[in-house]
């Protein structure tokens, strides 16, 4: 019998429960959940690449709370018993509605170590629908669900049940509160609990679970008894509703700002590019290894991160899975910072990583030192350079130098100036530009003038950018090509445009202008207060953003959800999609929505939003960066439900061009074009391209 083992367990969006296990070595295994009286909940196990036998199983919280209370036992079929590791993470609990009500749900292991997943009802609760932080003060509006006495708000330290009333106003089954903050801060530091009625005050009904990732109040400062005390109201992992008093955090971050060039690119930035430049020649000018690897695939695919999201990892592992039915892939991932994919590799593609810099990753003491030392080969005014080393330079080079033939697809412009000097002649390069070219960086640009001729092939994603590139390449033999990206698979159903949902998505990164769509938020929050922002993605201004939501008194309607595997049901749930970026290579997630029959709102930035919203049909374009105009376009859509609808029935047609299907074609046909160069044939077999 298998052992299957779980190490961890992980609440993701407050939805789902997502198990990593090892010991499942059958890739048609799934993870079984039996209960009495309840039918068998299946969930197909998918790799987690996290070693040998690794595999991940997510489970739908909502599909266990809706068989009310009870205990269920995990099986592997095929396979057998699952039990939990003695040193398991097995995460919080986390309370779900279901149609059975309120279930709280929490994976455990049992005194012989199977794991279980225990479903049980939580004690009643006073449901809250409203919090806003006054100077000195927190506000608190909600309602007991069912049956309730009217009675005052509690608040009750966790550390020795110490207890403070607060007088409440009831009117028409609801209740108001107003608790003064310097009371509390007077008794001393610690967390206050908040009841209503002897039930605990949280919010389980507003369909926002996980609220304690996502809501951020702002803090208030007291000072009593000669100190002062930092007071912050803050929802628990059960989404509960708490005060927690303590001493002044240090430092806060600033709120977000437009992006500068620093000081240290302004001075440092042409030397690097000149060190590259020479670096990149003398790697061309060296031999090629004689010995041929067997077995070589026909198609590889060059990606900086294939183990994180975004934009470009989404569509490359897509166009893979769409293409890996006529022949062998290979994605190669340049570095390696995560131990599970976030999203599913294509199971008919190969994955080999070159530089793997997660903590703990096995180094011999020189890769060490390379790894603490600035890349050389990869370009300095490339995003990835920050992310490469000499170490990564050595496997870069390695791998290129020993390509014989097949096709290579490179997927940002270092990579594809690599490929161009680093490969032999019996390489079909294929560099992608997801990026538009007047978005590059002035030494950046140059070298694309002047370098990315020794392609065969470039392609682009827009029409703008195909009569750009084509302009700077029109002395060059290279094809340039224009390709879209295509849909891919999401999860969720089309959206009902019902919710009071607006919705974003994309790294927290200058670019994508979340701080521009915050203060557009300002007007449409003051006119609908009972409308929600929020925004999808992770990335290095999550905290800058977050002051920004406070500074500007939007940390009830503006959230920041993080990263989610899910975004598909994110847009399902939303009425709306907006687009703030400064600029954009394409705006795949844009065609995304439109999939969901969102209608969507943007920037008119280069390149990309402008082709693919019609305006005045399935969308909204306002002129790049005109934040009154991004608030009056969200207005128009929030204000009239018939247009939104005739919007969003618009957009679902218009994202049909780009199903996957149309644009694998024209990757094949893309293909079927492309010179034959394998080793051994006629024409440049073995010579290297121009240096």
């Amino acid at each position: 019998m298998t052992n299957v083992v779980v190490r961890r367990a992980d609440v993701q969006d407050g939805r789902r429960l997502l198990l990593m296990l090892t010991g499942a070595e059958r890739s048609d295994a799934e993870l079984v959940l039996r209960r009495d009286g309840a039918p068998e909940l299946r969930v197909a196990l998918r790799p987690a690449a996290e070693g040998a036998g690794a595999r991940e199983a997510e489970l739908v919280l909502a599909d266990v709370a809706g068989a009310g209370p009870g205990e269920w036992a995990a099986e592997l079929d095929p396979g057998g018993a699952v039990s939990a590791a003695a040193d398991a993470a097995l995460g919080h609990p986390a309370v779900v509605a279901g149609p059975a009500g309120l279930m709280r749900l929490r994976a455990a292991r049992s005194e012989g170590g199977a794991l279980r997943l225990e479903a049980t009802v939580p004690a009643p609760h006073a449901e809250v629908e409203r919090v806003r932080v006054e100077p000195g003060a927190v506000l608190v509006r909600g309602r007991l669900p069912g049956d309730g006495d009217e009675a005052d708000l509690i608040a009750r330290r966790r550390s020795d049940g110490a207890e403070l009333s607060v007088a409440t106003e009831w009117r028409d089954g609801g209740f108001a509160a107003r608790i003064e903050l310097a009371p509390l801060a007077g008794a001393g530091a610690g967390v206050w609990d908040l009841y209503v009625g002897g039930r605990r005050a949280g919010a389980h009904l507003d369909g926002l679970p996980g609220k304690h990732d996502v809501v951020v109040f702002p803090e208030q400062r007291v000072r009593r008894d000669g100190s002062e005390h930092e007071l912050r109201p803050y929802f628990t992992v059960e989404d509960n509703l708490s005060i927690r008093c303590g001493p002044p955090a240090a430092g806060r971050p600033a709120p977000a700002r437009p992006p500068s060039e620093s000081r240290r690119r302004r001075l440092l930035g042409g030397a690097a590019v000149a060190v590259h430049r020479l670096a990149l020649a003398l790697a061309a000018a060296l031999p090629r290894p004689r010995r041929m690897l067997a077995g070589q695939p026909e198609l590889r695919v060059l990606l900086l991160h294939a183990y994180g999201l975004g934009g470009t990892v989404r569509t490359s592992l897509n166009l893979a899975e769409a293409l890996g039915g006529d022949r062998r892939i290979e994605l190669i991932s340049v570095v390696r910072r995560r131990d599970s994919p976030f999203l599913a590799f294509p199971p008919q593609a190969d994955v080999s990583v070159l530089d793997d810099q997660r903590r703990g990753a096995r180094h011999g003491r020189g890769a060490r030192l390379l790894g603490r030392l600035p890349s050389v080969l990869v370009h300095p005014e490339d995003y990835a350079y920050p992310h490469c080393s000499l170490r990564t330079d050595l496997a870069l080079l390695r791998r290129l130098r020993g390509m014989r033939g097949g096709v290579l697809v490179t997927t940002r412009p270092a990579f594809n100036l690599l490929a161009a000097r680093l490969t032999g002649g019996d390489v079909v390069t294929v560099g992608q530009e997801h990026m538009n070219f007047l978005s590059h960086r002035r030494r950046l640009a140059d070298d694309i003038r002047a370098r990315y001729g020794d392609l065969d092939v470039l392609t682009v994603l827009t029409r703008a950018d195909h009569d750009d590139y084509a302009a700077a390449l029109a002395a060059a033999p290279v094809r340039v090509v224009r390709i879209p990206n295509a849909i891919p698979a999401l999860d969720g159903g089309a959206a009902s445009l019902d919710g009071r949902i607006v919705v974003a998505a994309g790294r927290l990164e200058t670019q994508k202008g979340f701080d521009l769509l915050i203060r557009a938020w300002q007007p449409v929050a003051a006119a609908h207060p009972d409308w929600q922002l929020r925004i999808y993605g992770a990335g290095r201004l999550r905290d800058e953003l977050r002051a920004l939501i406070l500074e500007l008194d939007l940390y009830d309607s503006v959230f920041l959800m993080g990263r989610t595997r899910r975004l598909g049901e994110a847009m399902e749930a939303a009425s709306l999609f907006v687009l703030s970026s400064r600029f954009e290579g394409f705006g795949m997630v844009i065609v995304e929505a439109m999939s969901k029959g969102l209608p969507v709102v943007g920037f008119d930035c280069p390149r990309g939003p402008g082709e693919i919203i019609r305006h005045g049909r399935d969308g909204i374009v306002v002129p790049n960066g005109d934040v009154a105009g991004l608030a009056r376009g969200m207005l128009e859509l929030i204000e009239d439900t018939e247009r939104r609808r005739r919007y969003g029935a618009a957009a679902l047609e218009n994202a049909r061009s780009y199903d996957v299907g149309a644009i694998a074609a024209k990757w094949k046909d893309l293909l079927r074009t492309l010179p034959n160069r394998e080793a051994g044939a006629s024409g440049r077999t073995d010579g290297d391209r121009p240096t």
